[in-house]
Parts: structure tokens; C-alpha cells; sequence
């Protein structure tokens, strides 16, 4: 895949010699272990931790790319940006999305038209963002793969589904951090895709536990990552940012960060509440509508999925079938 960045993005990024961490400005990428910000072998993660020394170098490494300097992107493999400690997901989070799963889950008695439907969704949406909170689970970083890598299918899954989500990543250990303060602990943000095996998700043996959230989200490569870390300050307000997903090519998603139910900063500030963040952790903030549930399509080996973010980059994953 071609790809091109506008400003300058962090990533993590392999050659024959291995996996580095650099920073790339149009096509080219500077790594960043020479440059006297870090050690030898310095990671994404290790720049999160030294977050505010290092962003303002930034801008004039990217500058010394202008010239020719670094290695040329397409020369080298893209692989997820950082490696995180914890990853924090928000649910329902998207009204196009809440409104989707209110329709889809009518009971059989409600004679409500959908129209009806959907304004009792939106009222129910607003009182939630007046008065409720967000619904977070947790990650594995162990189900990470590249923004390239294949997607593996289980063969115990036939219904494995896709959402492509807005990703902050925390910059600053936070810990009980108000919302107006929230975007102080974000570095940047990243693109996701949390792929789900929905009939693995509420077994009815689970289902009176709320579900299997494990065994349906946390398969390896289940949560795409990738390509970049884009810094907050090279980004216009992430409210304008265009989110999408294509199947093979078809659009099933698309929206912008401003339909979020609960903004970046309320998910920071809740998420900080109930645990500490730490550097390089990420805080997935819903997915809009349009995933397989909608169009009762569900992923087989040889789909390929292309998530995107405008301002951040493209994934595009094929979909194999995980061997055994």
C-alpha cells in the first residue's frame, strides 16, 4: 500500500534488520534511536514516557526529512505503532450506532414505528450524556496486529464482525483527571479496528454474566492497529475527522468524530477515574454504525478490509483463515 503522511506521524516500522521506532514526514521515515532523543533500540513507548522533552523535537526532526534524509517508506514494513500496557474500549458510543442496535433489537410486542424509535433512542442518548456515564471494557494487547497484517478467521466463528474506532493515545499518566484537562494526557491518536466474533460474544451459557468479551474480542489479530500515531498538534480538531471502513472495496461505515455520544475528553476523564493510564495505553472510542450486523454480512477468508481516518492513515487487511 502507498502511503503518504501530511505533517508527521510516529510509527514503528521493520527493514532486514529489524523493527524501529521512527518518525515519518511525507514518504520518507527517520529513525529515531540516532537522533539523541533515546537509547539504542528506543520504542513508540518509550518516547510516550518522555512525552512532553520529546514532542517538541518533533517538528524539526520531520524537517530534516524535507531533504532527502531517512529511508523511504514504501521500502519499509508498517507494523502497529506502539505497544501498550492496557487498552480501554468504549462501547455504544456512536448515535447512528445506539439508534442501529435499538432498531435491530425491538422485541416482537413494540408497535412503535422506527421513526417513533429512533427519537425515543435520541432521548434516551441525551439523558445518558446528561446524567450517565460510558460503558468501557478492556483489551489485550496480545490480540494487536499491523495496520497490513492478515485478519485470522477461527473456524469455531461464523459470525466475525468489524468496527473501525477513533484511538487516543495516552501520552501522560493519568489518574483521576478532569475532563477539561483530558487532552493534556492524550500524545496523538490512532486508527482501530476491533474485529468481533459475535457468536462467541453472548453464548447463552455466558450471557447471564454479560458475555464472553474475551474469547469474542481478544483473538490474535483481532484489533488491528495502525498505521501511525498521529501528535494531537499536527491534526485539525479530531471532531472533523472522517472515519470509514470498506468491505472488498463497498463502504459499510462512515462517520465523524462528532457523533461520538461521549467525547475524547469525557472517555479520558472516565477511564482515568476508574484506573490510572499510563503512557502509550489506548482508549478506543466506539465505532459508528454499519458493522456486520447491519448488513448480516459477516468476514470470510479472502474479504479485505480497509479502515481509514482522515488525517491518520489506512489499514488494509486481508482476511485468512487461522490455521490450527
Amino acid at each position: 500500500m502507498t502511503r503518504r503522511v501530511d505533517g508527521y506521524a510516529l510509527g514503528t516500522f521493520s527493514d532486514a534488520a529489524g523493527s524501529f521506532a521512527g518518525l515519518v514526514s511525507g514518504d520518507r521515515v527517520l529513525r529515531l534511536d540516532g537522533t539523541g532523543i533515546g537509547a539504542e533500540g528506543l520504542t513508540v513507548r518509550d518516547l510516550l514516557d518522555d512525552w512532553e522533552a520529546v514532542r517538541t523535537r518533533l517538528p524539526e526532526l520531520a524537517a530534516t526529512l524535507d531533504s532527502g534524509g531517512g529511508k523511504p517508506l514504501a521500502e519499509l514494513s508498517v507494523r502497529a505503532p506502539v505497544e501498550p500496557r492496557q487498552i480501554l474500549q468504549a462501547g455504544a458510543n456512536y448515535r447512528n450506532h445506539v439508534a442501529e442496535i435499538v432498531l435491530s433489537s425491538r422485541e416482537s410486542g413494540d408497535t412503535r414505528s422506527d421513526d417513533e424509535l429512533r427519537r425515543d433512542a435520541e432521548r434516551m442518548m441525551d439523558d445518558k450524556v446528561r446524567t450517565g456515564s460510558p460503558f468501557f471494557f478492556a483489551g489485550l494487547p496480545a490480540a494487536i496486529c499491523g495496520p497490513d497484517d492478515d485478519v485470522l478467521l477461527p473456524a469455531e466463528s461464523a459470525q466475525v464482525d468489524w468496527e473501525v474506532e477513533l484511538t487516543a493515545v495516552i501520552g501522560k499518566t493519568a489518574h483521576r483527571v478532569p475532563r477539561e484537562r483530558a487532552m493534556e494526557h492524550v500524545a496523538g491518536f490512532t486508527v482501530c479496528n476491533d474485529v468481533s466474533a459475535r457468536d462467541l460474544q453472548f453464548p447463552a451459557e455466558h450471557r447471564p454474566l454479560g458475555g464472553d468479551w474475551v474469547r469474542a474480542k481478544n483473538r490474535p489479530t483481532f484489533l488491528p492497529t495502525g498505521p501511525f500515531l498521529v501528535p494531537v498538534e499536527v491534526l485539525p480538531d479530531y471532531r472533523e475527522l472522517a472515519i470509514t471502513l470498506d468491505l472488498n472495496g463497498e463502504r459499510k461505515q462512515s462517520d465523524v468524530a462528532a457523533n461520538l455520544l461521549f467525547d475524547v475528553e469525557a472517555l479520558v476523564a472516565a477511564a482515568s477515574a476508574a484506573t490510572t493510564l499510563y503512557p502509550g495505553d489506548l482508549v478506543l472510542t466506539g465505532s459508528p454504525a454499519g458493522n456486520g450486523g447491519k448488513w448480516q454480512r459477516w468476514l470470510r477468508p479472502g474479504d479485505v478490509l480497509e479502515a481509514a481516518i482522515s488525517g491518520i492513515g489506512v489499514q488494509r487487511n486481508a482476511c485468512v483463515e487461522e490455521s490450527r
